[in-house]
């Protein structure tokens, strides 16, 4: 590992601190950490760490390790342009390579041609992510690798991980009309996920403040609309209030899940999940609603969901989890007398389609019963998995679900 701190270093440290502009922060942060010294990779891991906690990052001042570098980067005179900031990435780009053919130097001559292989196959992963590349005469460690990689994040009930396999490194998709419980059953997915894996929920449609109201009905089956206010919730029983203390002292506690609301552009969503990833690790995030992320393409709507469907299969990919995103359906479900869901359903782009590995469709119907509905399940495709349609039953009062 490089351990001498180099110039083009002090100064990227100088700009995240002087610079106001958030894209331009987002590059210097976006940096591969190889390119860094032993002791740049930790500051950078500090700052971003702090900034996802919410913290002040000038508390890194206050850090002995980090003082002297911290000083020196704030002493610099520096420019902070784009043209500056490409030269000094260009900079820490060579120098690393540098290294790596400088330790080549001191490796032993059988070792040679497999380190040259791995740092080619390195190089043109990085100028292309999309990219790989197998020699077919060995192939048996990727195959081993895939069934690793193929690994789905559980949720511990048995139906769902048999029929339903949320496989990390692709895009599955759960769509739905407005007022179905698309949320409601994502919350629900998401929940029995987050005891054995730690993911991310990002809201684009509820604040936090609503969710977490769905969170504790749903875990505690004590109505929604007995949380949304103080003067209800006052009139609850003491064991009804004490069930819901201890939903956050202690089983709240245990779920390794961290929850976003906010207007999203993708890009943002992809810096929260390189992080997060990057710090604490992530197995699966889940996005309510796909419709709602903001594109980076200004042409019509049709081209900006084909992009962020395009990118959040990508992401999938290039971060090793699972993407579970809410799509809303077209308006013609409600036209039909029928009202399955078809894949022609699913609103403004066919890509969404080709992207998904899994694709669920929600519906509601009436049960005799006044107070819960019947949700069917649709599963209209399945890469890992059969076809076919699973029920619910969905008390939509304390949003929660069982079996049919």
């Amino acid at each position: 590992m490089i351990t001498e701190v180099s110039y083009e270093e002090k100064a990227l440290i100088a700009m995240l601190y002087i610079v106001d502009d958030v894209n331009f922060k987002n590059k210097i942060k976006n940096i591969p950490s190889k390119y860094f010294s032993s002791l740049v990779q930790e500051f950078f891991k500090k700052y971003k760490k702090y900034e996802l906690e919410g913290l002040s990052v000038n508390a890194l001042y206050d850090e002995v390790r980090f003082r002297s570098l911290l000083a020196e980067a704030l002493d610099l005179t520096i420019v902070s342009t784009e043209n500056n900031l490409e030269q000094y990435i260009k900079g820490l780009e060579n120098r690393y390579y540098k290294y790596c053919i400088l330790e080549l130097a001191n490796t032993p001559n059988e070792e040679i041609k497999k380190k040259i292989t791995e740092l080619h196959a390195e190089v043109i992963k990085e100028n292309d992510k999309s990219i790989q590349v197998a020699d077919i005469k060995n192939i048996e460690g990727l195959f081993y690798e895939g069934l690793e990689e193929n690994d789905s994040v559980k949720t511990g009930k048995f139906r769902l991980d048999k029929y339903l396999k949320f496989t990390k490194r692709d895009l599955h998709i759960i769509g739905a009309r407005p007022g179905v419980g698309k949320s409601a059953f994502a919350l629900y997915i998401t929940l029995l996920m987050a005891q054995k894996s730690r993911g991310l929920f990002f809201s684009l449609e509820m604040p936090l403040k609503q969710i977490i109201q769905r969170i504790i009905s749903s875990e505690s089956r004590i109505e929604l609309e007995m949380l949304t206010n103080k003067d209800r919730f006052n009139t609850l029983d003491t064991e009804q209030k004490k069930l819901v203390k201890v939903l956050f002292d202690k089983i709240l506690k245990e779920s390794e899940l961290k929850l976003y609301d906010g207007n999203f552009k993708i890009d943002e969503l992809e810096e929260y999940i390189k992080n997060e990833k990057e710090i604490n690790g992530v197995d699966f995030i889940v996005v309510d609603y796909l419709q709602l992320v903001k594109s980076n393409k200004t042409s019509s709507r049709y081209e900006q969901i084909t992009d962020i469907s395009i990118r959040l299969k990508q992401i999938a990919k290039d971060y090793d989890i699972a993407v579970i995103a809410l799509s809303q359906l077209s308006r013609d479900i409600e036209k039909r007398v029928d009202k399955d869901v078809y894949l022609a359903d699913f609103r403004e782009s066919g890509q969404i389609e080709q992207d998904a590995s899994t694709i669920l469709g929600l519906t509601t119907e009436p049960t005799d019963t006044e107070y819960k509905e019947l949700m069917k399940v649709q599963i209209l495709k399945n890469r890992q998995g059969q076809l076919g349609v699973m029920k619910y039953f969905y008390y939509k009062k304390n949003q929660t679900f069982f079996e049919a």
